[in-house]
């Protein structure tokens, strides 16, 4: 078979235009977890983040991993956890007009818990505000901006004005009792869905934890943002779980509200 000249040319050409199509619509993701720039690396080599290592002559502080997970010794909530829990209490959520809160049967099927448990609760070990961001569970905290008791602080810490006010509610179970439940209470004024009935985009992004609670990550991605937003102070996509993918459109604006859309037809808590 004779092969014209330049075809291998025009066949890699064609190929790497179909694969930069494919991706015409994706948003870009943020630094990974190693990279330079990502929040959540605390280690001293990170550059352009707020809060890291810096007593160089520790070596845990050139480790990445070591300030939540440790391969021994770990605390039972989750893989490998390292962290100090933290000893602030929160309460949850409590609007008068939010339906798992106000309504007894709404309340029971949720489980809407006291305080956050799960991953919420693991986030709240740095971003309460209090907690040292070098408190692993074995040693001296390791040394953040030249001080073992350095913490979170600015708008990136929960505490319970927040939590109880200006938050999304997380730690309740989000179940087809709890949305049959809801659609009883709100509609037609609102609708539900559980993320894998949805329609929306998000739908393989958004997840539940094992125990089919909506927690932080069911938005967020501790290790990097899918999408990230360089135009918004705050981000409107902060460790976001999706990166666009499927939307016609792709901004800070419709890739935050695609996640919103997972479960329900609103952007916004039903406050």
């Amino acid at each position: 078979m004779m092969v014209r000249p330049g075809y291998f040319l025009a066949v890699s050409l064609t190929l790497s235009l179909l694969f930069l199509d494919s991706r015409v619509n994706y948003g870009a993701s943020g630094p990974k977890f190693n990279d330079g720039g990502n929040k959540h690396n605390l280690s001293i080599s990170n550059t352009g983040v707020n809060y890291k290592a810096s007593n160089a002559a520790d070596p845990r502080s050139t480790q990445i991993c070591i300030f939540c997970h440790t391969p021994h010794n770990a605390k039972p909530q989750t893989v490998l956890w390292n962290r100090a829990d933290t000893t602030q209490t929160f309460g949850h959520y409590s609007s008068s007009t939010l339906s798992i809160h106000t309504d007894a049967s709404a309340r029971t099927s949720s489980d809407y818990k006291a305080e956050p448990n799960g991953s919420s609760r693991l986030c709240l070990s740095c971003h309460d505000g209090v907690t040292a961001l070098g408190a692993i569970l074995t040693g001296q905290a390791i040394e953040v901006n030249g001080s073992t008791l350095t913490a979170m602080s600015g708008t990136h810490v929960f505490d319970r004005s927040k939590i109880t006010n200006s938050h999304h509610p997380v730690s309740f179970k989000y179940t087809v009792d709890v949305v049959a439940r809801l659609r009883t209470l709100e509609n037609p004024g609102s609708d539900y869905w559980l993320p894998a009935n949805s329609s929306s985009q998000a739908k393989n992004f958004v997840k539940l934890d094992r125990e089919q609670r909506v927690q932080c990550t069911t938005c967020h991605d501790p290790h990097q943002t899918k999408y990230n937003d360089t135009l918004n102070t705050p981000s409107l996509t902060p460790f976001w779980v999706y990166d666009g993918s499927g939307l016609g459109t792709v901004n800070a604006d419709t890739v935050h509200d695609e996640v919103c859309y997972a479960c329900h037809s609103f952007k916004a808590p039903n406050l």
